[in-house]
């Protein structure tokens, strides 16, 4: 099986290293960087390491940075696409129980990593983070017509190549988190879920926070009457 990670990236040239090196040591393949029009080294950087970087000129969005790197894998073949965010708040280590439920459930097709399935990590989300996730969950899980899914937001997602071309996804920032979970529900796609340990260092500014949560209702409300 051959597994590529897709790791979007703006502004990320104080964890890309780090990021990487980890990503290289869990048994990935490839690592495709997509650099969402960073200011700073983050694609200068990722490619001292040797990975492969696709530039967006302009800031464009988590959402178009990831179907750019989604094209990508699909166009080249992958098994098993992962996505990672590039900022350091996921653990690669991680990635073999994700392995682990591909293999115990043939039939899988996507496994989403939870953060929130045990509560005695909520403690490490910032408090605003925390009850932004669960009210998100709430919607998208809404917008299913059925509880599908304990973290609407989890960046750490893995899906085979085909469950993935079934996906018609268009949003172009955050929101495309809780596209991904109603596109799957809509299709039928076998969704599991694995707990993952969540980790957090720079904080994002409520500003943007208050705008992408907006974003996020906004397509769960449309979804909802389609």
């Amino acid at each position: 099986m051959k597994i590529v990670a897709i790791v979007p990236a703006y502004n990320c040239q104080k964890s890309i290293k780090k990021v990487i090196n980890d990503l290289n040591n869990h048994f990935v393949d490839t690592v495709i960087v997509v650099d969402d029009g960073s200011s700073d080294r983050t694609a200068e950087l990722a490619r001292k390491l040797g990975v492969e970087v696709i530039t967006h000129r302009k800031n464009r969005g988590l959402g178009c940075a990831l179907r750019t790197g989604f094209k990508e894998a699909l166009r080249r073949k992958f098994d098993l696409i992962l996505t990672f965010d590039g900022d350091g708040q996921h653990l690669a280590s991680d990635i073999k129980k994700v392995k682990k439920c591909f293999e115990n459930n043939t039939t899988a097709d996507m496994v989403i990593g939870t953060r929130l399935k045990d509560k005695s990590y909520w403690h490490r989300f910032p408090r605003h983070r925390l009850w932004g996730n669960l009210i998100l969950t709430v919607l998208t899980n809404i917008s299913c017509h059925k509880k599908f899914t304990t973290d609407s937001q989890s960046g750490y997602r893995a899906m085979k190549r085909d469950a993935l071309r079934r996906l018609k996804l268009s949003t172009n920032r955050m929101e495309i988190a809780s596209e991904i979970i109603i596109e799957a529900r809509r299709k039928k796609l076998n969704m599991i879920e694995v707990p993952i340990i969540p980790t957090y260092s720079d904080e994002i500014s409520s500003q943007r926070l208050v705008i992408d949560t907006l974003a996020i209702i906004v397509l769960i409300l449309k979804r909802l009457y389609k």
